[in-house]
């Protein structure tokens, strides 16, 4: 009895373990979100997928761009070009196990406002119709054989066949990036790990274009092999490195250097490397290399999003890449302060619809408590955790608005939080009250006795011989460039290559610093005496008045490039 008993149980034993082992298997397998989708309503696509059971969050790819994690099982996309746009979703649980990602779900977005529902692997292109700007030629047909092969890490050579007739042609990659080119191939540097596009027009000697190609695709990787629903070939990986030199670019900068600015030879700076450009010179804010909110405006608190109001100014910045659903639902609509025309960015500052309680004194809460106290809307980028350094020269070439109110900034902020120990150090490259465009201002702050609990205490630097630059010149006349060199123990501030101030200072050595390029409005500054800058209004007369919001002119901060460099 014993033996057959324990002969039994052993037998049950392996059998417990055997379903033991495939349900744990099962609880380890993540579903793949079913049913992918998107639905175009103008320049908005709202991404959507079914709900899986039991999944924490999703992880949401766009145009090959991997957004911030969402727990809703939806995304929308806002401010798109004109083109294709493509997304996948991979559900994660709670102990971070990943799903397969879904099948890629392709969307074109139009130039008209009618809403449109697309499905997975919608091929159809947009209409020619949409360039209202271009005429279109019938004397010649779109470039046929349109392909692309990866040639190196983060490179793409795109190519067509020739057509009889084109002097030019005018190339799409990704929707957004246009170039004209009398070749037929082009080169894409610096691209991102995953899914990039390409199309391309012939365009006549009068400027006439041809119907646009079929939409060829590659993934790129970073060892060059083929990936899922590649339809082009994509050669192996070109370990031959360029030089650092304008017109040929460094390796792996990661897409933090815009390839344009490796074509102007003013990028180029004696002794230095480049290592993170904008030129502008797209149709959207890049999120590979910038934020479009400051970093402790927004961030996670709890199970909400908090909001903060920073120096008692007026305005609520939008975020267009936040990965706050009701903050892309709410607000994003309302205004996109980030405007591209081609060869610069201007960030805008607008009244705010949503205002209707004009004494909130609250200085931080839910998005329904500050939005609604906020006078005003614009925006701010920030390249935290995206790229900072220590040392280097940093750049800017900017024009500021002479409205009242306005509070334009160029400056470097601190990586580092409390928790990693931190200075809380701040470099103001510029800044200005709209109400004096003749007035410039440098500054360096750092805090001492930081910790977790205790915010520090202050040390405010004003450089040698003033931070506050006057030459004469009305600085929202046109544009200007400004700039710090940041050295070991020194810091020099530069307007259009001449320096206006200085601080020799060991405290500015403590850490690395990243970009911040924001409009804020109004604020405890403006409304100083005049002699510290402000408007100097007597205490119950505060911008901004009745009449400051009846006349508010929707001010911007015009930016036509941002560089920053590195010793060699």
């Amino acid at each position: 009895m014993i033996n057959q008993f324990s002969g039994c149980s052993l037998k049950w034993i392996r059998a417990l373990s055997l379903l033991l082992i495939v349900i744990s298997a099962n609880a380890l397998a993540i579903d793949t979100p079913p049913n992918p989708r998107g639905t175009v309503n103008g320049s908005t696509v709202t991404w959507e997928w079914n709900w899986v059971p039991g999944v924490d969050q999703y992880e949401v790819t766009i145009d090959g761009q991997i957004m911030p994690l969402v727990r809703d099982p939806r995304f929308v996309s806002n401010n798109l070009w004109v083109g294709e746009h493509s997304m996948r979703v991979r559900a994660i649980s709670a102990s971070w196990d990943y799903s397969t990602p879904t099948n890629t779900v392709q969307v074109i977005v139009g130039a008209d406002s009618a809403p449109q529902n697309n499905t997975t692997n919608n091929n159809e292109q947009p209409s020619n119709n949409q360039s209202t700007n271009r005429q279109l030629s019938s004397s010649f047909g779109a470039p046929a054989n349109p392909r692309g092969s990866q040639t190196a890490n983060g490179t793409v050579q795109w190519e067509w066949d020739a057509v009889s007739g084109a002097t030019n042609y005018e190339v799409v990659v990704d929707g957004a990036q246009y170039h004209t080119t009398s070749e037929t191939r082009f080169t894409s540097d610096n691209l991102w790990n995953g899914e990039h596009s390409m199309s391309v027009r012939a365009i006549s000697s009068d400027w006439r274009y041809s119907e646009q190609s079929n939409t060829v695709k590659v993934i790129v990787s970073e060892n060059g092999s083929n990936q899922d629903n590649n339809p082009q070939p994509v050669v192996a990986n070109n370990n031959s490195q360029p030089s650092n030199d304008p017109g040929n670019p460094p390796p792996n900068d990661n897409g933090l250097v815009d390839p344009l600015s490796w074509t102007i030879p003013e990028a180029s700076r004696d002794g230095y490397e480049l290592v993170f450009s904008d030129e502008f010179n797209g149709y959207a804010v890049n999120p590979a290399r910038w934020n479009t909110q400051l970093r402790w405006d927004g961030e996670w608190n709890g199970e909400r999003y908090e909001y903060r109001v920073i120096n008692g100014e007026d305005q609520f910045y939008v975020n267009t890449l936040s990965p706050d659903w009701e903050h892309r639902d709410r607000v994003v609509p309302l205004h996109n302060p980030f405007e591209f025309d081609g060869n610069r960015l201007a960030i805008r500052a607008v009244r705010n619809p949503l205002n209707n309680t004009r004494n909130g004194n609250r200085d931080h809460g839910r998005l329904q408590d500050i939005l609604p106290q906020q006078p005003f809307l614009s925006g701010a980028m920030a390249t935290y955790d995206k790229f900072s350094q220590k040392y280097g020269y940093f750049e800017a070439r900017m024009k500021i608005s002479n409205a009242t109110g306005s509070f334009p900034a160029f400056w470097l902020h601190h990586q580092n939080q409390r928790s990693q120990g931190t200075a809380r150090t701040e470099i103001d490259i510029m800044e200005n009250l709209g109400h004096a465009p003749w007035y410039v201002y440098n500054s360096f702050h750092y805090f001492t006795n930081v910790s977790t609990t205790y915010g520090g205490d202050d040390h405010s630097i004003r450089p040698y011989p003033q931070g506050q630059i006057s030459n004469g010149t009305d600085f929202s006349e046109d544009y200007h460039t400004y700039a710090v060199e940041w050295s070991p123990g020194y810091v020099q501030w530069f307007i259009d290559g001449q320096r206006v101030s200085e601080v020799w200072n060991s405290n500015v050595d403590r850490e690395d610093l990243y970009i911040i390029m924001n409009l804020a409005i109004g604020g405890n500054w403006t409304n100083y005496p005049t002699n510290s800058g402000g408007l100097g209004r007597a205490s119950n007369d505060h911008f901004p008045n009745d009449n400051d919001m009846n006349q508010f002119p929707n001010p911007a901060l015009e930016i036509d490039w941002v560089r920053a460099y590195r010793r060699r």
